[in-house]
C-alpha cells in the first residue's frame, strides 16, 4: 500500500502557506476518515467465525445481520474497546442502508463523517421508511447548512416524522435521575441529572443553609466550594444532623459594642418562631412520611454510629510508600492517588482496617466453582478485563479458565487456581469458548491471545497489550517497568519475589 500524505516541513513557511498545508490535510484526513469508514463496514460485513450462524442485528431496521463478534475483531485491531467500537459500527451501518444519499456524500467527502454519524444516531429510532423520507429530506442541504444548522433541521424532522416517539423520549428525559461519572484524573467526579422542581428547590435551600454554617473565620472556599462540601456532607445524613443542630442551638454573638442583640430583634425571632409553629399544621406530612415538617423532626434516637453510611475502598500501596510516606496508591474505586491524596480520601471518617490480604501461597482446587480467595486473588492481580485493550473493571466479570476446564473421572488436579484464571467480558469469553479466539497463559497473569484472522495479542496485568510479532524483546512495557506499585514485576522475578503490593480493605464509616 502506497502512502497517501506525507508531512511537510511548515518551519520556514509564512502564515499563508503554512495556511494552504492546513487546507491540504484537511483533506486528507477527511479522505483517511471515509477510508477508514469504509473499511470498518466491510468487515463487519463480510468477518465470518466458524458458527456461521451467530448473527445480530446491531443497527437498525434493514441493516441485516452481521457476525456477532466481529466487533471483537475490529477493537483489537484498532487498539480500541469493544464499547468504544461497537457504536462506530452501528452509525456507519446505518448510514449506509438507512441513509443512502447522505452516505454517498461523505464518501465524496462532501460531509464529514463525525457529523453523518450524529445524523445517524438522531434517527437511529425511527423505521427505514421515516428515515428514508429525512435521507431525501435534507439531501439537497446537507453540504450548503452549517453544522450546527443542519443538526437542528434533522431534530426537527425526526419530530415531525414521528410525534408519538418524541412525546416518549420526551417524557424519559424529564423524569428525574442523578448519574454519577467515573474519577477524573483530577480526583473529582461529576454528578449530572435532574430533579423535580420542587425537590430541586430544597435541595438548592439545603445546598445553602449548610453553606452558610461552613463560612467560618479562615475558609479559603468560595460559595460555590462550599455549596460543593455541603452536597458531600449531604451524603452523611448524620453529620448534616448534627451541624444543623449544632449551628440552630448556637448562642447569640454579641454585637460590636459588647451588648446582645437588639429587644427588636429578638422580639421578631420569636415573632417569626411563634409563626412557624401556627404553620406547623399546615405543613404535617407535606415533605415527611412520619408527619413532621421537617424542621423538627431532626431528633436522633439511635446510636448516631449506625446513621453513618459505610463504603469499601481497596487501596494498594507498595512497602516504600508505606514506610516512607511518599509515593503512589491505586485505589480500586478512585485510580492513583498520592500519599496527600489518600488521607484526604480517609479524612473526617472511622477507618476499620482488615488484614492485608495476601495472595501467595493459595492452593489450587479441584471443583470448577472458584472460591472467594481465589476470586479474590484473580480481581486484585486484574483491575480490568484481560481482552486486548478492555477497559471494563473486572469486579463482576466472569472468571474464566485459561485451560478448559475438563469434566470425568480423569480431569487432573487443581484446574482452578489464580494462574489459570483471568477475567472476561461475556462476550469474550464466548468468542475464546465457540469463535475461534485462541487464549493461553506463558506466564501467571500475562495472557497471549490469537484471533481467528491470525492476529496476535499479549495482555498484561496492568492492562497493557501489545502485538507480540511487531515488538521485539526488550520494548514491552512490562521490559523494564518504572518503580511503581501500579506496574507489575518483571515476568523473570514474578515466580521468585512476593508480591509487589500490598492490598489493603478500607470500610469507610464516614465522610
Amino acid at each position: 500500500m502506497t502512502h497517501m500524505f506525507e508531512y511537510e516541513d511548515v518551519s520556514g513557511l509564512d502564515a499563508a502557506a503554512a495556511l494552504g498545508v492546513l487546507e491540504h490535510a484537511q483533506v486528507w484526513k477527511r479522505r483517511a476518515e471515509v477510508q477508514e469508514a469504509l473499511a470498518m463496514v466491510r468487515v463487519v460485513k463480510t468477518y465470518r467465525h466458524q458458527i456461521g450462524t451467530d448473527k445480530v442485528q446491531l443497527a437498525g431496521e434493514g441493516t441485516g445481520l452481521i457476525d456477532d463478534f466481529a466487533c471483537l475483531e475490529l477493537a483489537a485491531a484498532l487498539h480500541r474497546s469493544v464499547d468504544s467500537v461497537t457504536p462506530q459500527v452501528i452509525d456507519l451501518l446505518n448510514l449506509e442502508v438507512r441513509l443512502p444519499r447522505l452516505w454517498e456524500q461523505v464518501v465524496a467527502c462532501g460531509v464529514p463523517v463525525w457529523q453523518a454519524r450524529q445524523i445517524a444516531r438522531d434517527t437511529a429510532g425511527l423505521s427505514l421508511a421515516k428515515a428514508r423520507w429525512i435521507d431525501d429530506t435534507i439531501g439537497p442541504f446537507t453540504t450548503r447548512l452549517a453544522p450546527g444548522r443542519l443538526t437542528r433541521f434533522v431534530q426537527a424532522l425526526v419530530v415531525q416524522a414521528d410525534p408519538a416517539a418524541a412525546q416518549e423520549r420526551w417524557n424519559r428525559a424529564a423524569r428525574p435521575r442523578i448519574q454519577i461519572g467515573p474519577c477524573r484524573p483530577d480526583g473529582l467526579r461529576d454528578i449530572y441529572g435532574w430533579l423535580t422542581a420542587a425537590d430541586a428547590t430544597y435541595l438548592d435551600a439545603a445546598l445553602t443553609q449548610l453553606a452558610s454554617i461552613l463560612d467560618t473565620p479562615g475558609t479559603t472556599q468560595d460559595v460555590s466550594e462550599r455549596r460543593a462540601t455541603a452536597l458531600g456532607i449531604l451524603a452523611t445524613p448524620a453529620r448534616a444532623l448534627a451541624l444543623l443542630q449544632h449551628s440552630l442551638t448556637q448562642p447569640t454573638l454579641p454585637n460590636e459594642s459588647g451588648e446582645g442583640t437588639a429587644p427588636e430583634e429578638r422580639r421578631e425571632r420569636a415573632s417569626d418562631a411563634s409563626r412557624r409553629a401556627d404553620d406547623d399544621e399546615e405543613w404535617q406530612g407535606s415533605r415527611s412520611p412520619f408527619g413532621c415538617a421537617g424542621h423538627t423532626c431532626g431528633r436522633i434516637t439511635v446510636d448516631p454510629d449506625r446513621l453513618l453510611p459505610k463504603a469499601t475502598l481497596i487501596i494498594h500501596l507498595s512497602d516504600d510508600t508505606l514506610t516512607t510516606g511518599t509515593g503512589l496508591g491505586r485505589c480500586e474505586q478512585l485510580g492513583p492517588l498520592t500519599i496527600d491524596q489518600i488521607r484526604q480520601v480517609l479524612g473526617h471518617t472511622r477507618v476499620t482496617v482488615q488484614p492485608v490480604f495476601n495472595p501467595n501461597g493459595i492452593i489450587a482446587v479441584d471443583s470448577y466453582d472458584i472460591p472467594a480467595p481465589i476470586r479474590r486473588a484473580v480481581l486484585l492481580r486484574h483491575p480490568y478485563e484481560i481482552f486486548p485493550y478492555g477497559t471494563r473493571p473486572s469486579t463482576g466479570l466472569d472468571l474464566d479458565h485459561t485451560q478448559p476446564y475438563r469434566w470425568g473421572p480423569d480431569q487432573p488436579a487443581g484446574q482452578t487456581r489464580p494462574d489459570n484464571l483471568g477475567p472476561q467480558r461475556r462476550k469474550a469469553h464466548r468468542a475464546k469458548t465457540h469463535a475461534g479466539w485462541h487464549l493461553h497463559q506463558p506466564e501467571p497473569g500475562l495472557f497471549h491471545w490469537t484471533s481467528p484472522l491470525g492476529r496476535h495479542y499479549l495482555t498484561t496485568p496492568a492492562g497493557l497489550t501489545t502485538d507480540p510479532t511487531t515488538s521485539p524483546t526488550g520494548t514491552h512495557p512490562w521490559d523494564n517497568p518504572l518503580p511503581a506499585p501500579l506496574l507489575p514485576d518483571p515476568p523473570q522475578q514474578r515466580r521468585r519475589t512476593r508480591t509487589h503490593a500490598s492490598s489493603r480493605r478500607t470500610t469507610i464509616q464516614r465522610r
